[in-house]
């Protein structure tokens, strides 16, 4: 068993502080002329510390390097940092907070649970090698924290007790710990416990004089105690905690468990006017539905962004929304947040927004990947399916086409170009694409002999056919748009020269019942120079065309 441990020292703050609208090592923009230098650097020097009626509680990473520290009084905190925004706590944000860390971090295990002092712990001992070992996992881990708008301090343990108590000391910087907040033997485990301060322990709060009475300076010092006077003393808790956190006994945690459905909400607390700035804002919501969709074994092909805005005049909406749908099915946070962007970048916001929710729509089961020695064709093009969905996302679905072909003998209508959907929803967007030779359709296509041309260019054709090899090709590579209306010279069709028939006749008589019928013969043809053509003469009239060139 391995656990990893993520404690939020910063929680109650970040629960109530505004989010953070670009990410924090990306650069202020350089001050315009319209905008004088004292704006810019009071809005540079914003800081948040959450305080009650008289004294600073916590301090965010800002504040504490102008100087504010806890307990300090508001006029004082004030006095040092003038740039710094006072908040009041707020339980019930703090806990929306804290669940949804929890729900983005079900991207890495099941087992996820709340712990006390605002930590998650994480038992990741069966997925190691899915991630890449316990360094990258950590890694990744701390990404999605910091994604998620977070401040936090990680440990890992073979205990789930070790691991918060390694997490604790790194957050509190207790001594001794600097270097061991990543153990993976439960014999080094032991050893670095003792080391810890005994006020570490989640019941020290209770037991603190008692603890500083008896010379208990550290966790091997209460450990080396008789079991008796402790459990006299202190309770048998006590006992139980020590040895859970040393892999002694067993500790059966509750998981948390992701919702039904999913639906997440974020208040931004400042108004943004630009649709550019929300994206780092909505990456927590983007996340957070990551984690969702592995904890339901699901993916998603659409979701849908709204956007509620600030009532800046009479008419403004007060909410309005973007719908993403993409063709294959997906549940990767970053191609997520690609497609975002792109279509956040083509938005213009009708009013200025206040808040953020991401429902998740045309939610399906998430087929794995094939990992065997021979992948199926549909496993390859999952990268070209994400790529096309990228490209249509920057120009616009109705940019990128996909040719089907049609079961219709008429050269024209032979193929379509439609809206691009990968190949698990061609089938709904449109005919499927296979070979029209496959089947016979409704009506008649077939060569004819040479005693059934008429007219002296066919007689022409069978006798006086031209030194040269025929196309590989029955049809050429290049249609024109529209049948080119071709002259005739002694019988002979002309396109800047005389031209030649080199094949018998092919005849394509169809779409009677669509009032387009046509009556055909097609002929490969070509001029003194090599040339070929694809052509061929309306059996009512005579008259001839040009169709298609040969390459």
């Amino acid at each position: 068993m391995l656990w990893i441990a993520v404690t939020l020292p910063l929680l109650p703050l970040e629960a109530v502080r505004p989010p953070l609208l670009l990410p924090p090592d990306q650069p202020f923009p350089p001050p315009s002329e319209a905008q004088p230098q004292g704006a810019r650097t009071a809005q540079e020097a914003r800081c948040y510390a959450l305080a009650d009626h008289a004294r600073v509680l916590i301090p965010d990473l800002d504040a504490f390097a102008l100087g504010v520290r806890a307990d300090n009084t508001r006029a004082h905190a004030l006095a040092l940092a003038p740039g710094l925004v006072l908040l009041e706590s707020d339980p019930a944000r703090e806990t929306r907070a804290f669940e949804a860390l929890a729900l983005a971090l079900l991207a890495y295990t099941p087992k996820v649970s709340l712990a006390q002092s605002h930590t998650l712990l994480l038992e990741v001992g069966s997925g190691l090698r899915l991630f890449g070992g316990v360094r990258a996992l950590l890694a990744k881990v701390a990404v999605t924290v910091a994604d998620c708008g977070h401040t936090a301090r990680i440990a890992c343990a073979p205990t789930a007790w070790g691991a918060w108590t390694l997490a604790q000391a790194r957050a509190t910087r207790a001594s001794g710990t600097s270097h061991r907040w990543r153990v993976l033997k439960e014999t080094t485990l032991a050893r670095v416990l003792d080391t810890l301060p005994v006020t570490l322990a989640p019941f020290a709060a209770q037991h603190d004089h008692a603890l500083t009475q008896i010379g208990c300076a550290t966790l091997g010092d209460l450990r080396r105690l008789p079991r008796e006077g402790i459990a006299r003393r202190f309770g048998d808790g006590v006992l139980t905690w020590l040895a859970q956190a040393r892999g002694e006994a067993p500790d059966p945690r509750i998981a948390f468990s992701a919702p039904p459905s999913f639906r997440a909400e974020l208040e931004l607390q400042a108004r943004v006017e630009s649709a550019e700035a929300l994206l780092f804002a909505a990456r927590r919501l983007v996340m957070q539905l990551a984690g969702w969709l592995v904890a339901q074994h699901a993916a998603l092909s659409a979701f849908e962004l709204r956007l509620e805005h600030e009532l800046a005049s009479r008419h403004a909406p007060r909410t309005s929304s973007l719908t993403l749908a993409w063709a294959s099915p997906s549940r990767d946070a970053g191609h997520l947040l690609w497609l975002l962007r792109e279509k956040l970048n083509q938005t213009e916001l009708a009013a200025p927004v206040i808040g953020l929710a991401l429902i998740a729509s045309g939610v399906s089961e998430y087929a794995a990947p094939n990992d065997t020695l021979f992948p199926m064709p549909e496993t390859s093009d999952a990268p070209l399916a994400q790529l096309f969905e990228r490209i249509g996302a920057r120009l616009g679905e109705q940019n990128v086409l996909q040719l089907f072909v049609e079961d219709d003998h008429r050269p024209e209508r032979a193929m379509a170009a439609r809206a691009y959907r990968a190949s698990g929803a061609s089938g709904a967007s449109g005919a499927p694409a296979r070979r029209a030779s496959s089947r016979k359709p409704r009506g008649r296509s077939q060569p004819q002999g040479a005693q059934e041309v008429q007219g002296a260019a066919s007689v022409q054709s069978v006798l006086d056919l031209p030194d040269m090899p025929l196309p590989t090709q029955p049809r050429p590579a290049w249609l024109l748009e529209k049948p080119l209306k071709l002259a005739v010279r002694g019988d002979r069709p002309v396109y800047r020269r005389p031209l030649k028939t080199l094949t018998r006749t092919e005849r394509i008589e169809t779409g009677w019942w669509d009032g387009e019928g046509v009556g055909r013969d097609y002929y490969v043809a070509a001029d003194n120079q090599g040339r070929m053509f694809w052509l061929y003469r309306e059996r009512i009239g005579g008259q001839w065309y040009l169709q298609g060139l040969f390459g």
